[in-house]
């Protein structure tokens, strides 16, 4: 308002003295220019003057004269212009447009003489008077008896030379009024005065003390001390401690700050010991003072100790009033003052208290080596905390309002950091320091800024401020990040926006009495930075949300890696299973895995399959063969999948997040190969329910059915118990997060959480490495029963073909014709026909060699049976590993994480439990 305000009223102005006209007279008509002048002011935006535009037309215009045969002219455009350029104002190309801009043809209209006009009047200066000007103008003061001096009294008459004397000195006086001739012609004695009754020198010479020498009977006794009256010992003491040099205390050296005092005085009324005690105690103020004015003497280059040099010597300043005002009391006596200089003493250590807990300071900032700018602030914090438990009310307020004023230089890198996301180059005192070069825009939270710390480790800031010192590198960052998003406005920051740091404001006496003041300023300071913080806070984490899509990016990460999507996540991950157990060689081809990803997610709402990659990792030499490679779920896990993300997003979802997404989904990428391969098989065409023996069939089922048991807990342990609840409680903290800091520690607690209760921590290594040796055991049961299957085929399928041959060779049927033949003959039995032609011994082979047939081979049998029976103590033993593991762990540790491990193996140790157990050949 106070802009519109001002700009309103130079707009009266601008058409007043171009109208002539006053806004009084034509008011109506006014008002309509008034309005339009400022539209026109305040939605147009004009861009500076080009430079190089200005003098390129200079030095055109230059040449036309010096085309025109005009080069005086030229010459004196050139030498004014030269002028005006090295005046180094930022203005100068406006200044040069706006007289381009006034002239009017210059090459006509142009005359040298003009110049002229330009340069200033010389002063006019009266001539002096000289001595032979007088000389040329009086002949008679050519003559050198005029400037004799004249003895009147010689030749004449008294009357005569009363007369002539009256009438030459008339003359002279008359004549040289204006010049020197009276002075020299009078004498040095004639200006001496007679002082020898004069009481002012008399009480001069009397106060003058130390030029007196104590004398019995006129003889000097020079190792007697000099007696003095107490008014003079005040006044000693009252010049020493203003800094002045006095007799009565003594310095060794003009840089030295120690202050001694003589021996050579003595009070007439007391004695030498206890006056000498006095003024000793009297000279340990006086040096501590003087040390402080010697410490302000020095230079200073650091802009915080500039102002705390400042706010000392004002205090000091202060303090000299002080004594000014207690000499005035000895000076002009408007009453009866008692002349005491125990009063003394006392008054003016009630006033220098302060100022020695000053030299305390600056004593400590001298000792500490290597001391850090801000270390006084640091001492001054101390000091206020302690004086205000001491109950000290004026020391309190002392270093309270010292420390205030000192702290104010300490804000403006804070403010400029916070308000502009600036940092000074080269500033060693602020904490927030910027690294040098180009930063790449993903890592400018995380790189581009640092916090500065000591070689100890510390953080270089004061250490009153290192709560606070987080939520302000965040709200700076904000700002540079807002910055780079083409997003930032900066704000109008007010006195009123803006809460007041000074001691009257935080350590106001009758609002606050009992509080302390590390609360009191812990308090304000953070009012003072939430004034600042919450808008660049709450304004980029909105456009994160909003323009950055973020929770786009979220969704899209939990369809990709968390396979959130079932249909999906088998699209992409059955073709690779197939092309494994078919031993192709391409399952892991990087170009078809990224087409097949495309396929299987690049139609969902919230994924943009153009960010979507693959890559895959190089197998060692040992692992090149694929027939066995593939019975290890291990090997899955050199296919990585890649969201790329947008930069803005990376700064909460970084690089070491991404990795803990791609180990979950590995994780779960092998868990479905364990379910694929041992769901593959249908129970109705199974061979094993014809070919094999009643324990085959049991073992195989049975380990089958624990191993489809142990798959889907795993797997609903870590989809439904882990992973959904914590991105579900993980969005819900972002959204209801304050700034960017505290997103990206929700993000990465959320991941360092689902990787902890994912079995996948340092904690967990051992109980990660058996479950994958459990899902191992999936495919050794499936490979082992397809090879027994196809053993028991081939085995069937060459006893049929030696029957088939020896019977021919006895001239009896084939098995496959027999068993025919039989159940012909079984049909036939009952006709007259043929009820002699076979008998009951004859059947009775037939069906025994039929029986030899069906059954498989005995050793292969009990071969199959004993790898079952393997397979299944492994099973037993790894999984109660695994379960005891995990509650042995859960005691051990706490938290969340803790009592989803906890969970787990109590869903393992009641599966393991309620299993019924096989019979005894099984065992």
């Amino acid at each position: 308002m106070a802009h519109l305000a001002k700009l309103g009223g130079l707009t009266d102005e601008l058409l007043t003295s171009l109208t002539s006209k006053s806004s009084k007279t034509e008011a109506a008509k006014s008002n309509a220019q008034k309005e339009s002048a400022l539209r026109a002011f305040r939605y147009n935006n004009y861009a500076r003057t080009n430079q190089f535009d200005v003098a390129s037309q200079l030095e055109g215009l230059e040449e036309k004269f010096r085309v025109y045969n005009e080069d005086p002219l030229a010459d004196a455009l050139k030498e004014r212009v030269d002028k005006v350029m090295k005046l180094q104002s930022k203005w100068t190309p406006e200044i040069l447009h706006l007289l381009l801009e006034l002239s009017d043809r210059p090459l006509q209209n142009s005359k040298l003489e003009d110049l002229d006009f330009l340069k200033e009047p010389e002063p006019y200066v009266e001539p002096l008077l000289r001595w032979k000007d007088l000389v040329a103008e009086d002949p008679l003061l050519r003559e050198k008896s005029v400037w004799r001096n004249v003895d009147f009294g010689a030749e004449s008459s008294e009357d005569e030379e009363f007369d002539d004397g009256l009438s030459e000195r008339s003359e002279a006086t008359e004549v040289t009024i204006q010049s020197s001739i009276e002075d020299v012609g009078r004498q040095p004695d004639d200006y001496v005065i007679d002082v020898s009754n004069n009481d002012t020198l008399l009480a001069l010479k009397d106060a003058q003390f130390w030029l007196k020498d104590p004398s019995v009977g006129g003889v000097k006794l020079d190792t007697v001390k000099k007696p003095i009256t107490e008014l003079q010992a005040i006044r000693e003491v009252l010049f020493m401690l203003s800094g002045y040099p006095t007799s009565l205390f003594e310095t060794p050296s003009n840089q030295s700050a120690q202050i001694l005092p003589s021996k050579s005085y003595v009070l007439k009324h007391a004695s030498p010991d206890a006056f000498y005690q006095q003024i000793s105690a009297f000279a340990e103020q006086g040096s501590a003072i003087r040390s402080l004015r010697l410490w302000v003497a020095q230079p200073q280059s650091i802009p915080l100790l500039q102002v705390f040099q400042d706010a000392v010597s004002k205090r000091i300043a202060s303090f000299d009033n002080c004594l000014s005002d207690i000499q005035t009391r000895y000076v002009e006596l408007a009453n009866d003052v008692v002349v005491s200089l125990v009063q003394i003493q006392t008054e003016v250590y009630s006033t220098s208290r302060p100022l020695l807990k000053l030299v305390d300071i600056i004593n400590k900032l001298g000792e500490e080596r290597y001391s850090h700018a801000f270390r006084y602030l640091e001492i001054l914090y101390k000091y206020t905390c302690t004086s205000q438990l001491a109950g000290d009310e004026e020391l309190y307020k002392f270093i309270g309002t010292l420390f205030f004023d000192c702290f104010q230089v300490f804000l403006r890198p804070i403010r400029a950091w916070m308000e502009d996301g600036d940092v000074t180059p080269g500033d060693k005192v602020f904490f927030v320091s910027r690294t040098t070069g180009e930063v790449d825009p993903a890592t400018i939270w995380q790189s581009q800024f640092k916090l500065r710390h000591t070689q100890d480790g510390k953080l270089h800031a004061p250490t009153f401020l290192r709560a606070s010192v987080n939520k302000i590198f965040t709200t700076g960052k904000s700002v540079v990040v807002l910055k780079q998003l083409k997003k930032f406005s900066p704000r109008n920051h007010s006195e009123s926006d803006e809460p007041l740091l000074d001691f009257e404001s935080v350590c106001n006496p009758q609002n606050v009495q009992l509080a302390p003041f590390t609360e009191l300023f812990a308090e304000a300071f953070d009012a003072w930075i939430q004034s600042k913080h919450h808008h660049a806070s709450t304004t980029l984490r909105r456009i994160l949300f909003d323009s950055c899509g973020l929770s786009a990016s979220l969704e899209a990460l939990s369809y990709v890696y968390f396979m959130s999507d079932g249909t999906n996540g088998a699209a992409f991950t059955y073709p690779i299973f197939d092309k494994l157990d078919k031993l192709d060689s391409s399952w892991n081809d990087r170009f078809n895995l990224t087409e097949l990803l495309h396929d299987s997610f690049g139609t969902l709402p919230s994924v943009n399959p153009d960010r979507l990659r693959t890559s895959v990792l190089a197998l060692s030499r040992k692992n090149q063969d694929i027939a066995k490679y593939r019975t290890k779920v291990k090997v899955l896990s050199i296919i990585e999948i890649k969201y790329h993300l947008s930069w803005p997003v990376q700064i909460i979802l970084n690089k070491e997040s991404l990795v803990g997404y791609q180990r979950i989904f590995t994780f779960l990428f092998q868990i479905r190969r364990s379910s694929h391969i041992i769901t593959r098989r249908r129970l109705v065409s199974d061979t094993l329910t014809t070919s094999s023996s009643s324990d085959e069939r049991l073992l195989f089922y049975s380990l089958r059915t624990r191993l489809l048991w142990f798959i889907q807990t795993l797997y609903y342990y870590l989809s439904c118990l882990v992973v959904e609840p914590g991105s579900s409680a993980m969005r819900t903290a972002l959204k209801e997060a304050v700034d960017i800091d505290t997103m990206i520690k929700v993000h990465s607690a959320f991941m360092k959480s689902i990787l902890d209760k994912a079995l996948l921590g340092s904690k967990l290594a051992l109980i990660h490495k058996t479950i994958l040796k459990i899902l191992d055991l999936a495919i050794k049961l499936e490979d082992a029963e397809t090879v027994n299957a196809s053993t028991n085929k081939g085995q069937r399928e060459e006893q049929a073909n030696r029957m088939d041959l020896s019977m021919a060779s006895l001239g009896l049927h084939t098995p496959r014709k027999a068993k025919q033949d039989f159940k012909s003959s079984t049909r036939l039995s009952k006709s007259p026909r043929f009820a002699n032609d076979s008998s009951d011994e004859d059947e009775e082979k037939v069906d025994l060699d039929f029986s030899i047939l069906s059954s498989p081979s005995k050793a292969t049998e009990v071969e199959y049976v004993e790898q079952l029976r393997s397979m299944k103590v492994d099973f037993d033993r790894l999984v109660r590993f695994v379960a005891s593991g995990l509650r042995g762990v859960a005691r051990a540790g706490g938290g969340d994480e803790a009592r989803s491990w906890d969970t787990l193996g109590e869903m393992l140790e009641a599966g393991l439990g309620t299993t019924t157990e096989f019979p005894g050949s099984f065992r």
